[in-house]
């Protein structure tokens, strides 16, 4: 088999650029052969993916850079960094369309993202296109007008009004361009949902769930040794912005202060370019919870290692990298059900809740606390690293995969 992946450039950090990395190291390492299609600039590609022979790399450069006049305000550097790739996939999208004549691919992949700018100009020259989005700005949308008010406390009139208008934009382009699509592979049964919804698409062309595989050597367990009678460490780590929560972790630091010296929650994140809560957490409880800032690589694995449980009270997540990350590393999950990791995870192992729902929030972290500081701990932790290997391998997901594009093919 043989595919065409165009997205983002991979790296060898975490998030969305974590996860197509390990998406095309599994995927050439079980055999599939990938050319990769990537705007180039300041970030290089991993060494790990240069090494396999089954991939190939046609790189685009991308001129765009930190610290210009065009990328000092963060507002700005979003735009201008979202039409600079949009330049650079154009180019890349005929390269594409040009090798195609020359060996025909079997599929088009395009990772993270659902605008096919680039590709549908050139679709009647390519095989069948399949999207796998990690968002989509319906979702964004909808939450940034629920939201209005937390965000008035925290940002300028104008900047609102901008990003509103530019979530209508993408909302509209999004839902014209997920229907040239042929098939569309989503993170979560939930995903699958509000895509089906907002974008009034066919269920028959969401062609499977296929989750974020987590790098399971790096995220993993460490040893230590602990009594019942220790503080219960929380972790919210998250971008501080809209639909994540970050106004519940403000209440639940408030609610549980009679826990001032049992519990400890820590919150670790930054602000993205288009949305910024940071001044909500000015409210957070001392005597319960504390702002790390960014915390990013070594320090994050470090982080989960050192913490006992984490909170994911999310509105709208299409999957959550975090569950799956904390998980691995052994911490059962507090989530609501609209967290899409969360979705099959053992209920020994993750506490869900209804979102938005702040007594259930909080009764499920009272709840937890309290199995943590019980015989049950060491059951309940070695459970998250299980259902994390069980639901999150890199070859597990990838063999799926490999299996729904299979099946895909000799459909076509």
């Amino acid at each position: 088999m043989r595919i065409a992946w165009i997205g983002p450039m991979p790296s060898d950090g975490q998030g969305a650029l974590g996860a197509g990395r390990e998406f095309l190291l599994e995927l050439a390492r079980q055999g599939v052969e990938v050319d990769c299609y990537f705007p180039s600039g300041e970030t290089r590609l991993p060494a790990v993916l240069e090494r396999e022979p089954n991939l190939h790399f046609c790189l685009e450069p991308n001129r765009w850079r930190w610290n210009r006049w065009y990328s000092r305000h963060r507002l700005l550097a979003f735009v201008t960094g979202q039409l600079a790739n949009l330049c650079c996939e154009m180019r890349l999208a005929k390269k594409m369309a040009e090798n195609h004549r020359a060996r025909p691919y079997d599929f088009v992949f395009q990772f993270s993202h659902i605008e096919m700018h680039a590709l549908k100009k050139y679709k009647r020259h390519l095989p069948p296109i399949l999207l796998h989005p990690s968002v989509h700005a319906a979702g964004e949308l909808q939450w940034h007008r629920n939201e209005a008010h937390l965000s008035r406390q925290s940002e300028p009139w104008l900047k609102r009004m901008l990003v509103r208008l530019l979530l209508m934009i993408r909302a509209r382009v999004q839902k014209k361009h997920i229907r040239l699509a042929d098939h569309v592979l989503s993170l979560s049964r939930t995903f699958a949902e509000e895509m089906i919804r907002d974008y009034g698409i066919s269920p028959g062309k969401v062609a499977g769930i296929v989750p974020n595989p987590i790098d399971l050597d790096t995220f993993r367990p460490a040893s230590r040794t602990r009594s019942e009678t220790d503080q219960v460490t929380f972790l919210f780590v998250s971008r501080i912005a809209v639909r994540k929560g970050t106004e519940m972790i403000v209440e639940l630091s408030r609610r549980l202060d009679d826990l001032a010296g049992q519990v400890r929650i820590i919150v670790a994140g930054n602000h993205s370019l288009w949305s910024d809560y940071r001044k909500l957490l000015h409210k957070l409880n001392p005597r319960i919870a504390e702002y790390r800032g960014q915390i990013t690589g070594e320090n994050l694995v470090r982080l989960y290692q050192s913490a006992d449980a984490l909170i994911q009270p999310s509105h709208y997540e299409p999957f959550g990298l975090t569950v799956g990350e904390a998980l691995a590393c052994g911490l059962p999950v507090v989530a609501s059900s609209k967290v899409g990791a969360a979705e099959n995870v053992d209920a020994l192992c993750c506490r869900r809740f209804p979102p938005g729902d702040m007594d259930a929030l909080e009764r499920e972290v009272r709840r937890l606390h309290a199995d943590l500081r019980s015989a049950g701990r060491k059951e309940i932790m070695a459970k998250a690293r299980a259902e994390a290997v069980r639901l999150f391998a890199r070859k597990t997901i990838v063999s799926n995969l490999i299996l729904r594009l299979e099946s895909l093919a000799q459909a076509k």
